[in-house]
C-alpha cells in the first residue's frame, strides 16, 4: 500500500514537472515568434518630418529627436529570459504612465520618474538593458516626483506622498531612505558638482533644503511671501554651470536665482496667458550656454530666457504630434545639449537637441 502511495505521489511530481516544461515551451515559443514569423508585406510608414524651431527660414535652435513611450522607445530590451518569465507569471508589460521628473546622466542611462505608476523606468542605453524600480524591503513610492543623481553613482527621488526622498544605489540596485531631515511635501531636486549639496524643494514648506551626501541639512532658506528670496509653492529646481540654484516659484509666476548659500540674486516672470509670461511654470533646465529653459503645462510649451529674464524662443504647442505636449513638466538638459520634457498627459518622453550657433570664420 505504502509502495503504491509512493507511486502515486512520483507519478503526480512527474506529471506536474512535465506541465511546467511545456508551459515554459510554450512561451519561449511565443517569445520567439516574431522573430521566426515569415515576413510579411507592409505598407512603408512616411518618414517623420522632425520640427525645428524657429521655422525656416530662420536658423534653428531647437530640433525634435524622438519620443519615449516605453524601454523600446529608448533602443533597450528586457532581455529574453525576462519576457518568457513575465508570460509565464502574467506579469503586465511596463509603460510609461504619467511621467514628471526626467534625468539623464554621464554613463547613458536614461531614469523617468512616472507618479501615474508610482515607479521608476531605468533604461540603460550603453548596455541596452531596461529595469523597472517600485519598491523594496518595505521602501516603496506612493507619488514620486523630482530626480537628480550625484557624482558617485546614486540616484535620488523626492516622494512628496510619504514625503520621503529615497536613494537608489546604481551599484548595489538597492533602494532606501536617504535622510531623516523632515519634510512637508518635497518635490523638485538637484545635486549641486560645485559643492556637493543636494538641494530639495520642499513645496507646502515654501522653502528650499539642501543636504550634504550624508542626509544632513546644511542650508535652508525661504519662506512664504512674494518677495526676494520668498517663495508661494516653489515646485522644480536646477543648478546652472557656475553651481547657481534656480527655482520655480510657480505660484508666484516666475524664476528666483540664488546662489549656492541661498542669497536671492535675481528674478524673472509674471502671469499672464501670452508667450514670454507664465501660466502654470513646473520643469526648470539649463543648457550649456546658459539659456534657462522652462515648462509651462497650461500653454503647452517650453520658453526659453537668458538669465536676465528676456525671451530668446518658445517651442511646442497643444496636441500630440512630435513636438506638440500636453502638460508638460518635468525637463533635463544632458551634458551633449539634448532636452528630454516629460510630456505627462501625452505618457512619454520627448527628445530634443539644441543646436548651437555655428560660429562663422574670420
Amino acid at each position: 500500500m505504502k509502495n503504491r502511495q509512493e507511486t502515486k505521489i512520483n507519478l503526480h511530481l512527474a506529471l506536474s514537472f512535465r506541465f511546467a516544461l511545456c508551459i515554459l515551451h510554450f512561451a519561449l515559443c511565443t517569445a520567439l515568434m516574431s522573430g521566426c514569423a515569415r515576413p510579411q508585406l507592409v505598407a512603408t510608414p512616411a518618414p517623420v518630418i522632425a520640427p525645428v524651431w524657429p521655422s525656416p527660414p530662420l536658423e534653428p535652435r531647437i530640433e525634435w529627436v524622438k519620443e519615449i513611450r516605453d524601454y523600446r522607445g529608448a533602443g533597450v530590451d528586457r532581455g529574453f529570459w525576462k519576457r518568457a518569465w513575465d508570460f509565464i507569471a502574467g506579469e503586465e508589460e511596463a509603460r510609461i504612465i504619467k511621467p514628471h521628473g526626467v534625468y539623464f546622466d554621464d554613463m547613458q542611462r536614461l531614469f523617468i520618474v512616472d507618479a501615474g505608476g508610482a515607479q521608476l523606468h531605468l533604461m540603460d542605453m550603453r548596455k541596452g538593458r531596461y529595469t523597472l524600480i517600485r519598491h523594496e524591503n518595505g521602501n516603496g513610492f506612493l507619488s514620486p516626483v523630482g530626480i537628480s543623481g550625484d557624482d558617485g553613482g546614486n540616484v535620488y527621488v523626492t516622494d512628496s506622498g510619504t514625503a520621503v526622498i529615497f536613494r537608489y544605489s546604481l551599484q548595489d540596485d538597492s533602494l532606501t531612505q536617504f535622510t531623516s531631515v523632515k519634510f512637508a511635501r518635497p518635490t523638485g531636486i538637484a545635486f549641486n558638482r560645485a559643492n556637493r549639496l543636494l538641494y530639495v524643494v520642499d513645496t507646502a514648506a515654501h522653502q528650499v533644503v539642501a543636504l550634504d551626501m550624508t542626509g544632513t541639512e546644511r542650508i535652508r532658506f525661504g519662506s512664504r511671501g512674494h518677495g526676494p528670496g520668498q517663495f508661494n509653492y516653489p515646485t522644480d529646481i536646477c543648478i546652472d554651470g557656475t553651481g547657481q540654484v534656480i527655482v520655480t516659484d510657480a505660484l508666484n509666476s516666475r524664476i528666483q536665482i540664488f546662489s549656492s548659500s541661498g542669497k536671492p540674486l535675481t528674478a524673472f516672470g509674471q502671469a499672464g496667458d501670452e508667450i514670454g509670461h507664465f501660466n502654470k511654470p513646473k520643469g526648470v533646465a539649463v543648457d550649456s550656454d546658459g539659456h534657462i529653459y522652462i515648462c509651462d503645462a497650461l500653454h503647452d510649451a517650453v520658453q526659453i530666457f537668458d538669465p536676465q529674464g528676456q525671451l530668446l524662443l518658445s517651442f511646442g504647442e497643444s496636441g500630440q504630434e512630435p513636438g506638440q505636449f500636453w502638460m508638460p513638466s518635468g525637463i533635463h538638459i544632458d551634458a551633449n545639449d539634448f532636452i528630454y520634457v516629460a510630456d505627462s498627459f501625452n505618457q512619454r518622453i520627448q527628445v530634443f537637441k539644441y543646436l548651437k550657433e555655428v560660429q562663422s570664420e574670420k
